[in-house]
């Protein structure tokens, strides 16, 4: 018997003809989708057989995935979504196929599956085909996807879309219908999820997209999130230093930016007489701007994340939500210290009470602390004026027993009379006087940092509060020291002036000073060309008179001498008086030019109105006033600078770090540093090039010259007949 079997034939598979095919495929969709756009109704039939070979290629996808499919339902779905717009009876079920797919089988699809869907589904919203805000809430759903790429894309798209959508009115619709779903995915969605739709808000807040108070109440939800992640990223938006504001605003902005900074650049050289690039000038060029640059960090730090802060809708609230939460939470030191801050200046702007943090602070207020000028930093930040001078004097007190002692070094006695001094500022009734004449103490101190620490604290009661001080301390009272008086607790002052405004009378005082200069110096040339008459007439008498003769020459030199001495007393009596005249007259005038200021000031407030010409006076007078040197400064009208406030919004903690740069050396560094210079040959001084490619000047040319070259010179020929003899 011969067994029969039956066997399965082998089929080989050829890779080249299937690639042909493909490629052929390929170009016979890229001609179609040509002629369609050309032509759409001649081609319906052949749109059609396309679409219904997609729908087949897709269900057997899903019966038995390959790469192959992948790649062919792709480009298919490519050629569908750029070629739909023709075909409106296909615009409802081909963005819906697309959204069940990618939305139900999002974990099973490889990664440029989804690329190409999230793209086509690009593609139809850019063409009006898909609506937006079902688009956006499919891709914030998709933002969870476990594919970073993809999350990139969705990022860039929606931030973009948002931007457009928005670009010439604000489409308020549809802004509520995205923040509000954003809210509900803040704590509903995934954490990846949460963190980047948190970021799109951030990101869409700094290109001042969305820079609206509901915004900023959807980021501060983000603060109290249980979520780590998302907590830290809002904490980071209310506590950025120098956002990027306003990066994508246009070319013209920017054009405009520069133009007045030119502008300013310019005027700033000229007040300063820099018109030529001289080595003695250099330093004013390099004064002018960093001045320049310090004002547009200043102009740009309104525009920054601090006025978040100021868009809360209930601050109060906030602030003892982000309490509770901070002493709930058991994570790292860092998170707690960001919780800090920010609580630290929502109180000290919007003026809350929170008494429970002073104490809570304490606890952390050491010198072995890590971050320790940062929480002195918020110490100092969360206290205002309204704040009972109760509740903040153990805080002071407590800085002043950990910090300020002989037993601690320098560095952190510095800090801790920074700190201080911040406090004060803020909350000057605090302070009790002993422990201000105690503090004040160490004026003295052998550190240098430490004593210019005492003596800012010093100077910061003399100008506010000056009977606080002991008698020596007290200095000589300015012209605003004498008016300034401290307000009781809970008193407010309002402001009777524009800041600034004393620079406009300064331009007019200027101007009546200088015609009252040309009509004496006109009176001047007159008064000189009448002594000339007189003294060419007195000329001629004393030529027509006969000389004396010196018979007692000796006695006549005695009388001179006699008379000479006599009229250099008087003059020096004569001085003395007038000084002792001048000191009486600058005290009594001190209070008569402040009330001229204030007149003047009220005046200009009551009676004038600015225009932008007199702002635009104001600022170019203000960059004059800082061109100035300090020692032009302390010899001008005015003695506080118009840039520096005390107590400011935001305390940067660099202001309490501030220590003397140079410390005392001890005797060893000093014997170190003698050794060092003797080691080095210095024979004269060397003068410093302008750059390192500049030659030399023609006196160094001279000395290294060949001597054949310089003999016939006058210089060289008469040198060796100088002599001392």
């Amino acid at each position: 018997y011969f067994a029969v079997t039956q066997k399965r034939p082998i089929t080989f598979v050829n890779h080249s003809k299937i690639k042909r095919k493909q490629w052929y495929q390929r170009r016979v969709r890229a001609t179609l989708q040509n002629l369609i756009r050309r032509d759409p109704k001649s081609y319906k039939d052949d749109f059609s057989v396309q679409y219904e070979y997609l729908k087949s290629k897709i269900t057997l996808f899903f019966v038995s995935p390959s790469s192959d499919l992948n790649d062919e339902i792709s480009e298919l779905i490519m050629f569908v979504a750029h070629c739909i717009k023709c075909y409106p009876s296909y615009k409802e079920e081909f963005p819906k196929m697309l959204e069940d797919l990618i939305r139900k089988h999002n974990a099973i699809l490889p990664s440029e599956f989804r690329h190409v869907i999230c793209k086509a589904l690009i593609i139809l919203r850019n063409r009006d085909v898909y609506p937006p805000v079902l688009l956006m809430k499919l891709f914030f759903e998709l933002l969870g996807c476990p594919d970073k790429t993809l999350r990139e894309l969705l990022k860039t798209h929606i931030i973009t879309d948002i931007r457009n959508i928005n670009l010439k009115h604000s489409n308020n619709k549809m802004n509520r219908a995205i923040q509000t779903f954003i809210h509900t995915m803040l704590f509903k969605a995934s954490p990846v999820a949460a963190k980047i739709a948190l970021q799109v808000m951030i990101e869409l807040y700094k290109k001042r997209i969305w820079n609206d108070a509901k915004t900023v109440n959807i980021i501060a939800d983000g603060c109290l999130s249980s979520n780590n992640k998302v907590m830290v990223t809002a904490l980071r938006f209310f506590l950025s230093n120098d956002p990027s504001m306003g990066d994508d605003e246009g070319d013209t902005d920017e054009e405009e930016e520069k133009a007045d900074k030119a502008r300013k650049m310019g005027h700033m050289m000229r007040t300063a007489g820099c018109t030529k690039k001289a080595r003695n000038r250099m330093k004013k060029i390099e004064r002018a701007r960093l001045i320049l640059r310090k004002d547009v960090k200043k102009k740009r730090a309104p525009e920054g994340s601090f006025l978040a802060i100021h868009l809360l809708n209930d601050p109060q609230t906030f602030a003892e939500r982000l309490y509770k939460q901070l002493s709930r939470l058991t994570d790292k030191f860092d998170i707690k210290l960001m919780v800090i801050q920010l609580i630290a200046r929502v109180v000290g702007i919007h003026e809350l009470f929170l008494f429970n943090f002073y104490p809570y602070l304490q606890k952390y207020l050491n010198h072995s602390q890590v971050q320790c000028t940062k929480i002195l930093a918020a110490a100092a930040q969360s206290c205002h004026q309204l704040v009972p001078p109760d509740v903040i004097e153990p805080l002071i007190k407590h800085i002043a027993n950990t910090f300020i002692s002989d037993h601690q070094t320098a560095e952190v006695m510095a800090v801790g009379l920074n700190s201080v001094r911040e406090i004060c500022a803020r909350a000057p009734l605090a302070m009790d006087k002993d422990l201000l004449h105690d503090l004040a103490l160490y004026k003295k101190h052998n550190d240098k940092g430490v004593s210019m620490a005492a003596r800012s604290l010093i100077s910061l009661f003399r100008s506010i509060n000056r009977s606080m001080l002991a008698k020596v301390d007290q200095g000589r009272p300015g012209d605003e020291e004498i008016s300034q008086e401290l307000a009781e607790y809970g008193a407010s002052k309002p402001m009777e002036a524009i800041p600034g405004i004393e620079f406009l009378n300064e331009s007019e005082s200027e101007e009546e000073e200088e015609e009252e200069e040309e009509e004496d110096a006109e009176g001047e040339v007159a008064a000189g060309r009448k002594r000339r008459r007189v003294s060419e007439a007195s000329d001629c008498c004393s030529a027509k008179r006969p000389r004396r003769t010196s018979e007692t020459g000796c006695c006549t030199g005695k009388r001179a001498r006699t008379m000479s001495e006599s009229s250099a007393s008087s003059r020096s009596k004569q001085r003395m008086r007038k000084i002792s005249r001048e000191r009486t007259m600058s005290e009594t005038s001190n209070t008569s030019a402040s009330s001229k200021v204030r007149k003047s000031a009220q005046e200009w407030m009551t009676e004038k109105i600015l225009t932008e010409e007199d702002y635009q006076r104001i600022e170019e007078k203000r960059l004059e006033w800082l061109m100035q040197s300090k020692q032009q400064r302390k010899g001008g009208k005015r003695q506080k600078s118009p840039e520096r406030e005390q107590g400011g919004e935001i305390l940067n903690p660099a202001s309490i770090e501030h220590i003397a740069k140079h410390k005392k050396q001890t005797k060893e560094e000093r014997i170190e540093t003698v050794k060092e210079g003797r080691s080095q040959k210095k024979y004269g001084f060397k003068k410093a090039k302008m750059s390192e490619y500049a030659s030399t000047n023609n006196a160094a040319k001279r000395k290294n010259k060949n001597f054949m070259m310089v003999v016939h010179k006058r210089s060289v020929r008469e040198r060796g007949k100088k002599s001392f003899v």
